[in-house]
């Protein structure tokens, strides 16, 4: 029986498919080939906000401990054996569940300034058929007309990053030291120096320099209209074959429709009416890692 001794939570469209790559890279550790089983919550129910694509998608998420732990069987002796799922920190069911059967793993978590990290998810979202909206103030506008998700908050843009609110459960359950949690800005700044700490506390040589000129499924709007709406349209096909098809084979395709993309922002007025929905949490959150995050509040 092979279990992870490290977990990568989150956060969604923080740099986690990154962190996925380049972990995969070093020699000493064994990283589940495929991201995001999801395993450790996939006992919760989709709310009612999902729509029946992404519904179907969760059904794929993994759910028997055998075939969980079958996900480990290549490894070969490597001193770090983990898995990447960013909806981790997205229920608080998650950390009780890793608890109980994996006690002793080390948690990585990497979080982005919550207002760009929402933004960033619509964009995806829509760019990949999962949300037919275009007009992100009135996506803001219904998720604000009822109080945001308390226990489980796939799929909703702003209650995925109350970091606080479902990190500090890890806290509770963890030792503190087996707890590291990284920014976004951190690995845009400097990726090998976060990466030597991250080997570091997964207790694998830190010496070891990854290749990370490439970011990682980057969010923007497809310039080609035609492309675009070629892959916008195909999200039924492409939720269909998944389950038959291996990542490298799937990941194919995304280059050829990504490769050009537009970078939207967000509207200043908007942006100031999103740092108050989060500023509590931010400021809780401040506590819980130590960390100054006063430029999410600018």
């Amino acid at each position: 029986m092979t279990l992870p001794n490290f977990i990568v939570i989150g956060a969604g469209r923080s740099g986690t498919t990154s962190l996925h790559h380049y972990l995969g890279q070093h020699p000493e550790i064994y990283l589940c080939p495929e991201k995001s089983p999801n395993f450790f919550v996939s006992d919760e129910v989709q709310p009612e906000w999902e729509g029946p694509t992404v519904r179907r998608m969760a059904q794929h998420w993994v759910r028997d401990r055998g075939a969980y732990e079958a996900l480990f069987d290549r490894a070969r002796g490597e001193r770090a054996i983990g898995e990447a799922s960013p909806v981790y920190l997205q229920a608080l069911s998650a950390a009780p569940a890793i608890a109980k059967l994996c006690p002793d793993a080390r948690l990585v978590a990497i979080l982005r300034d919550p207002v760009d990290r929402a933004y960033t998810h619509f964009l995806g979202r829509r760019r990949d058929g999962l949300d037919s909206r275009v007009d992100f103030r009135e996506v803001v506008a219904e998720e604000r007309s009822r109080p945001l998700p308390d226990s489980v908050a796939f799929g909703n843009y702003l209650g995925c990053g109350r970091y606080h609110h479902f990190l500090g459960p890890y806290f509770e359950l963890f030792p503190r030291e087996r707890i590291r949690v990284y920014l976004y800005d951190d690995l845009v700044s400097d990726a090998h120096g976060l990466l030597a700490d991250l080997f570091a506390f997964l207790d694998v040589d830190p010496t070891f320099v990854p290749s990370t000129e490439k970011r990682h499924a980057q969010t923007g709007v497809i310039e080609n209209s035609l492309l675009r709406a070629v892959w916008t349209g195909s999200v039924s096909l492409r939720t269909a074959v998944r389950p038959y098809l291996p990542a490298v084979v799937r990941d194919l395709g995304r280059p050829i429709f990504a490769r050009r993309l537009a970078k939207e922002h967000l509207e200043p007025e908007l942006r100031a009416e999103l740092i108050e929905v989060f500023r509590d949490d931010i400021g809780r959150l401040q506590g819980l890692i130590g960390r100054d995050l006063k430029q999410w509040l600018t």
